[in-house]
Parts: structure tokens; C-alpha cells; sequence
């Protein structure tokens, strides 16, 4: 007999790489470790601001997030990925520099959050990186040549830990205007 799982619901922003760079990410990853669970090419992102975790569907969290983000006013950026990071508990791609577009737009997810009175997780803090799958190993840093991609739209998901969904819940193109689409 299996337990079954309480379910639990977390909010994130995030960067989504376009379809084909994903595919491309999957298989970097699938070289690098044949055997590892990857991360499903669908749910490949950055994460730029991410909620604690709630028992119940976040229906109030995602209406007053959705109508604090319109004020976001960053401008489109490009986003290379240039790093791999392995060991501790994962691997993950990484820029190799700050970018300042990146940076920007961080800071304006986290006064998001604040003005529609969500939280960030308490054991969180920004460090741009895109997880390819979950490993034990040694820690390892090294250069790649790298993905990138030039990054308008930023999405809010609603992640359902544990089950393997993640629902997009609201889409905002970066244009520097402050215009927006909920999907």
C-alpha cells in the first residue's frame, strides 16, 4: 500500500527557455548523466522568486500576484547559460557574469512579491541557475560553451510539488511598458 501525498502548492517566477533550447538543455543533460531523472524539458526554468509552500490552492496568492505584476517594467535581455555547476545535491547550468537585465528584473519580482503580500520562501535567495537533474556527487564547477536565449516574458507557475504539474498561471512580456497578457 502506498501513502498518499498531502498535496502541497508552490508559486514561482521564472524564465522559460524557448522549446528548442530546452530540447537542447535535455540533451546536454542526458549525456552528461544517462541514468539521472532529469528535469522534464516542460518544466526547464529559472527561478527569479518563489512562495512557501501552501496545503491548499494559492486561488488568492495568484489573483493578487497577478495584479501586482502588471507594474513590472524590465526590458527584454539575453540570457547564456555558460556554467556547469554539479555536485551537493544537483546539476545545474549557470551565467558565467552578471547580467544586468537578469539582476533587474529580479529586484522587481521581489517588490512583486511584497506588494501583493507573498513571502519568498524563508530558505531562499537568488541564484540565477537552471537545475538539470537531481544528483549526489562532488562538487564541480566548470566553462561550457553554453545556451542561451533572448529572454521576453516572464511566467508565474503554480507548481504542484510532488506530482509533477506545473501550471502557468499568468504571462507578462517584457517590453519595458509595463503592458501584460494573463496567457
Amino acid at each position: 500500500m502506498t501513502t498518499p501525498v498531502t498535496p502541497l502548492y508552490r508559486l514561482f517566477f521564472a524564465l522559460q527557455p524557448p522549446p528548442i533550447v530546452a530540447r537542447q538543455i535535455d540533451h546536454f543533460a542526458s549525456e552528461l548523466a544517462p541514468d539521472a531523472r532529469r528535469i522534464l524539458i516542460d518544466h526547464q526554468h529559472v527561478t527569479m522568486g518563489i512562495s512557501p509552500d501552501w496545503p491548499d490552492y494559492p486561488y488568492e496568492q495568484i489573483k493578487a500576484l497577478r495584479r501586482a505584476a502588471v507594474a513590472i517594467e524590465a526590458d527584454p535581455f539575453d540570457l547564456w547559460l555558460d556554467r556547469l555547476s554539479e555536485g551537493g545535491r544537483s546539476a545545474a547550468l549557470r551565467p558565467s557574469h552578471s547580467i544586468d537585465g537578469l539582476k533587474a528584473l529580479q529586484q522587481q519580482v521581489a517588490m512583486t512579491m511584497k506588494r501583493a503580500g507573498v513571502m519568498s520562501r524563508p530558505d531562499w535567495s537568488f541564484s540565477p541557475h537552471q537545475t538539470l537533474f537531481y544528483c549526489d556527487g562532488r562538487p564541480d564547477q566548470r566553462a561550457i560553451s553554453g545556451f542561451g536565449w533572448h529572454v521576453d516574458e516572464l511566467v508565474l507557475i503554480c507548481s504542484h510539488v510532488g506530482r509533477t504539474r506545473h501550471q502557468p498561471v499568468g504571462r507578462w512580456p517584457l517590453t519595458g511598458s509595463g503592458q501584460y497578457s494573463l496567457f
